[in-house]
């Protein structure tokens, strides 16, 4: 009920701010923006020891994770000459109890068929993005560069024993795209950016698009809708993780 009171009283506020607003030309560019992420990962991973091999498991057959909501923060900042600096932290896990229906081996523990087991994923990046745009004040368009670090880590408990395995990669990873934003009105935005990379055993893709909205200057609301895939690769190990989703957030900008 607070939360819900607390939602409704921050919805008001920028309608009401808005009502009293005045548009000028001279828009902010300094953004800070919070976002629920709400999806569900697809993929499969693969983790061996020194002293056994293990088989590839995967999120869909083995494990079945459902819909989790993570959480995303960004600071971003333009400059007038159409420069682009961005900053952006992600955070996703991803939980699920279920009974296994084969046997497999992750790193060093073999599981068996109708074991009871609880598994988690987690999936946390931290990136700097630098746009090279040109355009006006309605349009800016550029390539895109971004990097920063990846992590990933899958684990696996026996629900009626002490058996528990973990894997993870981390990886400095970068992506070359693009970058857009079209200002429909002052208070109207609409964005799209996408990066791609392939280096060796390493395939990163991310593709996200929506629409910020800003009844009054300095205060708005965002959601769109966002696809990554990463694929890491650490010796014969490997992880692959796909997700997608809509996104909503909160907006304030100076």
């Amino acid at each position: 009920m607070r939360t819900k009171f607390s939602f409704c009283a921050f919805t008001l506020c920028l309608i009401l701010a808005g009502t009293i607003s005045t548009l000028t030309s001279d828009q902010p560019r300094t953004k800070f923006e919070v976002r629920g992420f709400y999806s569900i990962p697809t993929g499969e991973t693969k983790f061996s020891t020194t002293t056994s091999v293990g088989d590839t498991s995967s999120f869909g057959r083995d494990v079945d994770f459902r819909n989790e909501l993570g959480y995303e923060v960004r600071f971003s900042h333009r400059t007038q000459s159409a420069k682009h600096k961005f900053l952006a932290e992600y955070d996703n896990n991803w939980e699920r109890s279920r009974t296994l229906s084969r046997n497999f081996t992750f790193p060093g523990q073999t599981y068996l068929a109708n074991l009871q087991t609880s598994s988690e994923l987690k999936l946390r990046t931290f990136r700097g993005m630098y746009p090279y745009r040109r355009g006006n004040e309605k349009i800016r368009f550029g390539p895109m560069f971004d990097m920063g670090v990846i992590t990933t880590r899958p684990e696996f408990n026996g629900a009626t024993n002490t058996r528990s395995s973990e894997g993870k990669i981390t990886k400095f990873a970068a992506t070359v795209g693009y970058d857009l934003e079209y200002n429909v009105t002052p208070n109207v935005n609409l964005f799209n950016n996408l990066g791609w990379i392939k280096f060796k055993r390493d395939n990163l893709f991310h593709i996200e698009g929506g629409v910020k909205y800003f009844p009054a200057t300095h205060f708005g609301v965002s959601g769109g809708y966002k696809f990554q895939r990463y694929k890491l690769g650490d010796n014969d190990n490997f992880l692959t993780v796909r997700a997608n989703g809509p996104f909503a957030g909160r907006v304030v900008r100076f």
